[in-house]
């Protein structure tokens, strides 16, 4: 039971006094009633007197207020414990032997030392509990004060004084980023970069005991800096409650991140520009490719057997250049179109896109005798459109490739995984060396095992493949065919 501070003084005070009264009516009765000299009277009240002399020492500390209400009320139980324990065990031990018509002044003083025993005992037990709690509670305060002083991060102790702070102290790091605080007529000292209104928040937080977490940005000689503050509330002392406001400088990551930003807007510039670019070229191309190749057929038509064969061959490669012009600008205009006139993402029919597209390419499975199989196909969320235009790239890919060995064998499959769909077109050709593999997804870029192809295909493959925030990579073995795998993200 905690007893009021001012109920504790005076129980305190009352056992004085009255055992005061007690030995000052012993000195009485020795002296005035039994005749015995004042000096021998005194003397065997000397000790009892210099005890109550501490115990009056002991209330007068305690009545100044140098200790909390706590130390009083204990102090208080203790002492009318120990009262109370050393009369009733003497005061029985002294009405027994008086019922024994038998007083017996040694064992009155055995059994008086037995309390006194296990009150040492008791407090002694006690006492050496609280040194060992100091000594733990030293060592956590000078770890922590280890921490405070060498925390890389800037920070401030804070007490809430009513409806203001107070900084009751800063760390190093505080006062080399911002100096010292500040407490000029009283008002409550301003932290860097925080407002009135995050004041009151961090105010009501503390009060709360409930952290808190803002961003602030502090304009310092050196220049402009971010940090992320947050308010840690510890507790109370005095009565108040008290928190931490600790600065963690990001200003290089803020400043990395907007770097990022401006290089992210930067490169979409200028890939929408290249996308422009690339539109706009292929697409004025088409008039003046479309006139050379109407004239260099109609020359082939008008003329053929007129010339002589080495003129009828020039006529040929002229004609067949003007083809695959028209097949690259083709593929260019696809390509600069995945990411303008995508489609939005939705399930579909892998199945059935693979379908269409074989019917797109029958002329050339039967123009290459070619067999094309397929297991059965997960759905997955994508471009319906763009999903048709990838497996048909891959699949003319491989046909196109194929070695001389026999007719051209392709298989598609597909399989859902934990995190993706993929899906995998594989061929019987010559393969792809290691050292081709990473380049041929890239614009205009072949394989040795290219003859008579754009270098556009595989990279709109890429392209394709990029809007969907999907992988693609090949696996082969030079002379043992090529396996391409697409991996979709679930959504």
């Amino acid at each position: 039971m905690r007893l009021n501070r001012r109920v504790s003084l005076a129980v305190l005070s009352g056992i004085g006094i009255a055992l005061t009264g007690v030995l000052l009516f012993d000195v009485y009765e020795d002296w005035v009633v039994q005749g015995n000299t004042l000096v021998s009277a005194v003397g065997e009240n000397a000790l009892p007197f210099l005890l109550l002399s501490g115990l009056f020492y002991v209330v007068w500390n305690l009545r100044r207020g140098a200790y909390d209400d706590t130390f009083v009320s204990s102090v208080t139980t203790w002492t009318v414990t120990g009262t109370l324990a050393t009369a009733l065990l003497v005061g029985w031990v002294v009405g027994i032997q008086s019922l024994q018509n038998q007083l017996k002044p040694w064992i009155v003083v055995l059994q008086t030392t037995v309390v006194g025993t296990g009150a040492g005992l008791l407090v002694g037990y006690n006492t050496a509990r609280v040194e060992r709690e100091r000594d733990r509670s030293q060592r956590r305060k000078e770890r922590f004060e280890s921490l405070f002083e060498n925390d890389p991060a800037a920070i401030a102790d804070l007490r809430l004084d009513g409806d203001r702070f107070v900084v009751e102290a800063t760390n190093p790091e505080y006062e080399a980023q911002f100096g010292t605080v500040s407490d000029e007529k009283g008002d409550e000292p301003r932290l860097p970069g925080i407002d009135a209104e995050t004041m009151r928040t961090f105010r009501e937080a503390t009060a709360a005991g409930e952290r808190h977490t803002v961003e602030a940005t502090h304009y310092a000689p050196s220049g402009r800096k971010h940090f992320v503050v947050e308010l840690v509330p510890y507790g109370t002392s005095e009565g108040t409650a008290r928190s931490y406001v600790v600065y963690r400088d990001v200003t290089e990551i803020r400043e990395a991140e907007a770097e990022l930003e401006r290089t992210v807007e930067q490169l979409e510039r200028s890939n929408e520009q290249l996308q422009q670019f690339a539109y706009v070229a292929s697409h004025d191309l088409q008039e003046p490719l479309r006139m050379v190749s109407s004239y260099v057929d109609l020359l082939a038509s008008e003329y053929e057997g007129e010339f002589d064969d080495e003129a009828d061959e020039y006529i040929e490669f002229a004609v067949d250049g003007a083809q695959r012009m028209q097949a690259m600008i083709d593929a260019l205009l696809k390509y600069s179109r995945v990411h303008t006139q995508g489609e939005a993402f939705e399930e579909a029919d892998a199945e059935a896109v693979l379908e269409q597209v074989l019917r797109n390419l029958e002329l050339l499975i039967e123009e290459r005798d070619a067999t094309v199989t397929y297991d059965d196909l997960p759905s997955v969320v994508a471009d319906e459109d763009q999903l048709g235009q990838l497996f048909q790239n891959l699949i003319s890919n491989a046909i196109e490739h194929a070695g001389d060995d026999g007719p051209p064998s392709v298989h598609v499959s597909g399989e859902v995984r934990d995190d993706a769909v993929v899906f995998s077109v594989a061929d019987d050709g010559p393969g792809i060396p290691p050292e081709q593999q990473e380049r041929i997804f890239e614009i205009f870029e072949q394989s040795d095992r290219d003859d008579e192809g754009t270098g556009i295909g595989l990279a709109i493959c890429q392209r394709i493949v990029n809007r969907h925030e999907a992988d693609i990579w090949i696996e082969s073995t030079e002379g043992e065919g090529a396996t391409f795998y697409v991996a979709f993200p679930n959504r």
